[in-house]
């Protein structure tokens, strides 16, 4: 068994849903340290600086899982290979991208290390856009880039949408069921919601295309009886750089009658430009690649300032899902992707 399989199945046994990464990370400041790296822990973040001088390339994951599930036909924690698939939950997302950037990493340092530096991150909460690698980065020097380990099939995301969230509100005016004479407020929601539906956006982004508006839940109504005066709609919106989350607000505004209200918009759309160096050195790393446009979110969203690709092991589809698994193969050739990427980056930038 390599190396690199052995510690992901050591990673998969270490159950780390988000807020609870604290075991993982005791065990990957041990590894780090094995490695012969200095592992410096910020709460539940961790760490290290390979290479003396140069360039500054951040490679980051992260150790938080969603909650296991039902339905596995496998121990989601026992990380069994059946057919060279490593079962379990964060095997592709995203403990397989971490298990092989460390072993990438340390490959292209162990020997003709590259004239660069490299900022390896094991970043917690990333699941729930917590305080993982937002709050790292307020310590951290600046990168030149980044590399954001998500599983892509080796694939360069070099642009990822971002998350809007809106509540409408419609208003009514309670009534007996039985008299009427009310304004139903889940009729003025349904009107909306049909309003919402025709929603068009005419400028399109190269790699993400156009952004995507979907009305995912509403409640009115608290009694059978009762003409209900309220109605809650949330609106899950993921959008592209070519729009500001204040052009979307404004249009969706324009399309509803009931009142707008913003949940969040700190999950920004991203985007990189396909010649720069990071998006390049992964190009060359993997020889036919094709840089697309992501519709997952991920941590790359702190990185808005910081030319950035979301690339690694593994396959977006199977995350989140019983019987989540990586391949071996996927694996080991994610760690020599990651070493052959440092050497390109540094050898470009």
């Amino acid at each position: 068994m390599s190396g690199v399989v052995s510690l992901l199945r050591d990673l998969v046994q270490i159950p780390s849903p988000s807020r609870e990464e604290g075991p993982i990370v005791k065990y990957l400041t041990d590894a780090f340290e094995t490695l012969g790296w200095k592992a410096v822990r910020e709460g539940k973040n961790l760490y290290t600086e390979l290479g003396d001088e140069g360039p500054l390339l951040l490679l980051n994951s992260h150790t938080d899982t969603v909650p296991v599930g039902e339905g596995w036909s496998h121990n989601p924690l026992a990380a069994h290979i059946v057919d060279r698939k490593i079962y379990g939950r964060g095997s592709n997302d995203a403990k397989g991208c971490l298990a092989a950037m460390m072993y990438g990493a340390f490959a292209a340092f162990a020997k003709n290390p590259p004239k660069g530096r490299v900022l390896l991150a094991a970043t917690c909460e990333e699941e729930i856009s917590g305080q993982g690698l937002e709050q790292l980065l307020k310590i951290l020097p600046k990168p030149d880039a980044a590399v954001v380990g998500e599983p892509t099939g080796l694939q360069p995301a070099v642009a990822q949408k971002g998350l809007l969230l809106l509540e409408v509100i419609a208003k009514g005016r309670s009534a007996h069921a039985a008299w009427g004479g009310g304004v139903n407020a889940v009729s003025a929601a349904a009107r909306d919601i049909l309003s919402l539906s025709n929603v068009s956006f005419d400028k399109s982004h190269p790699a993400l295309g156009v952004p995507s508006l979907e009305v995912t839940q509403a409640h009115g109504g608290e009694r059978h009886n009762v003409i209900p005066d309220r109605c809650k709609m949330v609106v899950d919106i993921r959008t592209t750089p070519t729009y500001t989350p204040e052009e979307i607000i404004d249009l969706v505004s324009k399309k509803v009658e009931g009142d707008v209200e913003v949940r969040s918009k700190r999950l920004v759309s991203v985007d990189t430009d396909p010649d720069h160096p990071i998006v390049q050195a992964a190009v060359a790393a993997n020889p036919g690649a094709k840089p697309f446009g992501s519709p997952t979110v991920s941590d790359w969203v702190f990185l808005r300032d910081i030319p950035t690709v979301k690339v690694g092991p593994g396959d977006s589809h199977r995350s989140h899902t019983p019987d989540e698994y990586v391949t071996v193969s996927e694996l080991e050739e994610g760690a020599a992707f990651y070493e052959r990427l440092i050497r390109e980056y540094f050898e470009r930038a």
